[in-house]
């Protein structure tokens, strides 16, 4: 029998083709898990590892079938590490565990304290379904109790609420946006924000709308879980809290701002007894200089800043002099230099390192990577010598019922 070329290239394409379903897995077989919460355990080097396990039919063309089903199952395990708890899991689910769609990794903050945590979480790596985009957030409380607490009103599809709250932290700026992957690339002595959590509540009475933590919003009823403020990690364990304003301004300082926009009250430049909202965003990069050369390090930090009137309560015309914007732009530029400066401070008094990336500009200054480990970036932080400055332009005032041209107003006397 004589085989003609293009029948052999069919034959040798069917079978690469056929050879790819030896893996296969049939749906109804698998159990998902959308969210894993870590937990220290009550025996030495034992964590409970709490799985959420979503219902594929609920939301679906089969929610028919599947009314009365919750839309997740959460099974907790104590265990060594956590892909020996996922094979104990199986124990008492009939289908087969997968992590295929996981999305979010819940840290109970007891065990984020604790050196356990980057022994856990390094090992269970491994395993090729744990992907490094996953959202890491710390709990107040323990991981299990804020899992089995959270069950918001408008979504009941887990894996979807955490992905519609990573996006609004890319909006509000209220928490950082924190994986895996940034965690990792973080362990050797940076500091790394995770986002900070709480199904708690405890109220600590008004205060701007970005000057709480989570737990402390004054909120009466709704959803019980507030994300706000994050967890300052450290050589791959939990060292300190930021609220929402420091939270906020760590990632103005960066290079790259990863918030889209932000809205803040300030105190209205024209009637003190009123408070202005404002939508802040960033049209480009900040920009930072460090010069490694002079004792202690000087760090040259400018941070542009668009501002456009959101809400005016007293009602003040900024548009009727020049007098008057130019007032709005210093309270801005005061405001905001006078909070960085206080973050700042805060860090260099009670860390060892920065957030905000900016180690990445001083590695510059060195040929190789044993001579910036051998400067000991984190202990020159403590005593730098930073100059911020915030350069502000206004480039709306907001709606107004008749708005007026500039060139129609003489200047304030």
């Amino acid at each position: 029998m004589r085989w003609n070329g293009w029948k052999l290239g069919m034959v040798l394409v069917i079978l690469l083709l056929v050879s790819g379903c030896g893996e296969r897995r049939e749906l109804e077989t698998s159990a998902f898990v959308s969210v894993i919460g870590l937990d220290k355990a009550e025996q030495d080097h034992q964590v409970k590892v709490t799985f959420q396990i979503s219902n594929p039919q609920v939301n679906t063309t089969q929610s028919a079938e599947a009314q009365k089903e919750p839309p997740s199952d959460i099974v907790t395990i104590t265990s060594v590490d956590l892909l020996s708890a996922k094979e104990l899991a199986q124990s008492s689910l009939s289908r087969e565990i997968t992590f295929s769609h996981l999305q979010t990794i819940i840290v109970g903050e007891e065990l984020a304290r604790d050196d356990l945590f980057k022994h856990i979480i390094g090992s269970a790596i491994i395993d090729p379904e744990m992907r490094r985009e996953t959202i890491m957030i710390v709990s107040k409380e323990r991981a299990q109790a804020f899992i089995h607490a959270n069950k918001p009103t408008m979504e009941t599809r887990p894996h979807k609420y955490y992905q519609f709250m990573e996006d609004n932290w890319r909006k509000t700026g209220f928490s950082p946006v924190s994986n895996l992957n940034a965690f990792f690339q973080r362990t050797e002595g940076e500091l790394f924000l995770a986002a900070y959590a709480t199904a708690e509540r405890d109220p600590i009475g008004i205060r701007h709308d970005d000057d709480y933590s989570a737990g402390e919003v004054p909120q009466d009823s709704g959803d019980p879980v507030q994300m706000i403020g994050s967890a300052v990690m450290q050589e791959g364990k939990m060292v300190g809290m930021l609220n929402g304003e420091e939270t906020r301004i760590s990632q103005l300082l960066r290079r790259k701002n990863l918030i889209e926009t932000m809205t803040a009250e300030f105190p209205d430049p024209l009637n003190e007894n009123y408070q202005i909202s404002l939508v802040l965003n960033q049209s480009s990069h900040t920009e930072i200089e460090v010069d490694t050369d002079r004792s202690p390090v000087k760090i040259d930090v400018k941070v542009p800043l668009q501002v456009k009137v959101n809400s005016n309560i007293a009602l003040e015309d900024f548009t009727a002099s020049q007098k008057r914007r130019d007032a709005l732009r210093e309270m801005v530029k005061e405001k905001m230099e006078e909070a960085s400066d206080s973050l700042i401070k805060k860090l260099q008094e009670n860390y060892t390192g920065e957030p905000f990336v900016w180690y990445a500009t001083a590695r510059r200054n060195f040929w190789t990577v044993s001579g910036f480990e051998n400067f000991e970036w984190g202990e020159k932080f403590k005593e730098a010598d930073v100059d911020l400055h915030y350069e502000v332009s206004v480039t709306s005032f907001g709606e107004q019922l008749s708005p007026p041209a500039f060139k129609k107003f003489e200047e304030d006397k």
